[in-house]
């Protein structure tokens, strides 16, 4: 006869017994919902050292930046451009950018801790004190790619642009971004220094004419590795030229845009003009697809112009009217009502002038910013006829 299993003892309940009648041990049972209590007691604890571990695990490029490696950089080589310059960094200085400043400046000019009490004396000074530049006096070099001493405090033209690419020398940081200081900055560009590793990023100069294929890269901003051999190398490039040309007697002048597509126009990463390239030309244009990217669009996909949200996107906007004077001279009265853009015509007989407003307010804007900043009036109006006759456009 077989053996009946004995029950469990005098303690025994339906609470100790599982949905099929097995016994549980209430060993067991106090041992999960001591578990249970301890994860829910220790577990943010356990879940902020794990957050600790993982942040610190992850690549630092991702999580802390060094800023001292990267450099905003300006030139000047005027007074003009020396306030505009000083604009600029105001500019980044206001917009909370953690890169660092580099001036590149005329060399005769010396700061107020130097010993000097002139104009460009205390704008270098402020510049230094104020919004922390470094200031580097370089020797300026003309269209040849040889030094030169400049115009001094006249208005400098675009012989000395070459010297903008001694932004190439500066090989104590590992990426500058050097921006043309007739601008208004409406962003700083930080998120540029995180870019892939290359020697040179440019956007492409979207009014260009000819198909969208053609358009070169534009000198207006360039972010680049410093390299002193790339340096020479284009100076030796620029010399070679001006011989040449002096042997077919052309005399073609090269700048600094000729000559930094020539060495890098199929080897640079493109940055997209929108929003890194606007023209204050835009806002006088009646088409817009070359700004907005629609060229060879299909219609549905076409993005309507809207000149606030385009202002709002931006991040820099270039002065360039020609033959408007540049932002630091005041309009001529006949200049300003053949150049400002023109009012719209809408649906139902209604006219907008936003385009306008927004021009005007560039200009006028800039002017504001030279006064305050760098304490100087902008220049009086030139006779319009006499200068479209000395920039060829009478």
């Amino acid at each position: 006869m077989q053996r009946l299993r004995s029950m469990p003892g005098a303690g025994w309940s339906d609470k100790d017994e599982d949905d099929y009648g097995m016994p549980v041990h209430r060993q067991a049972q106090n041992t999960i919902t001591w578990s249970l209590r301890r994860a829910r007691r220790y577990g943010p604890l356990i879940g902020i050292v794990l957050l600790f571990l993982l942040y610190w695990s992850w690549p630092q490029s991702l999580t802390r930046t060094d800023w001292s490696k990267y450099a905003y950089v300006q030139y000047a080589t005027d007074e003009h451009n020396l306030c505009n310059a000083l604009m600029v960094f105001e500019s980044l200085h206001r917009h909370g950018s953690k890169a660092q400043r580099v001036l590149l400046h005329n060399p005769q000019w010396a700061s107020l801790a130097q010993g000097a009490d002139d104009r460009q004396a205390h704008l270098l000074s402020l510049a230094q004190r104020k919004y922390h530049v470094n200031l580097r006096p370089v020797q300026l070099l003309d269209e040849r790619g040889e030094p030169t001493q400049g115009l001094g405090g006249e208005t400098a033209t675009w012989d000395t642009s070459i010297t903008k690419l001694r932004a190439f020398e500066l090989t104590e940081y590992e990426r500058v971004l050097h921006i043309d200081s007739d601008v208004t900055l409406l962003q700083h560009m930080d998120e540029l220094f995180l870019l892939p590793s290359t020697a040179v990023a440019m956007p492409r100069a979207y009014w260009s004419d000819g198909p969208p294929e053609k358009w070169p890269l534009t000198s207006m901003l360039i972010l680049l590795q410093p390299s002193r051999t790339e340096f020479k190398h284009m100076l030796a490039t620029l010399r070679s030229w001006w011989m040449e040309s002096e042997q077919t007697r052309t005399h073609t002048k090269q700048y600094d845009m000729e000559l930094l597509n020539h060495r890098f126009g199929a080897s640079a990463m493109v940055l997209p003009h929108r929003p890194y390239a606007l023209l204050s030309a835009e806002f006088r244009r009646e088409n817009h697809a070359a700004y907005l990217g629609t060229i060879n669009a299909p219609t549905d996909a076409a993005s309507e112009w809207d000149p606030d949200r385009v202002l709002k996107e931006a991040k820099i906007v270039h002065f360039s009217d020609w033959p408007l004077p540049k932002p630091w001279v005041m309009w001529p009265h006949d200049a300003l009502a053949e150049i400002q853009p023109n009012c719209t015509n809408l649906h139902g007989g209604a006219t907008s002038c936003r385009e306008r407003e927004i021009w005007k307010e560039l200009y006028d804007d800039f002017r504001r910013r030279r006064k305050d900043v760098c304490r100087l009036l902008s220049m009086p109006a030139p006779d319009w006829r006499k200068h479209k006759e000395a920039v060829g456009a009478a």
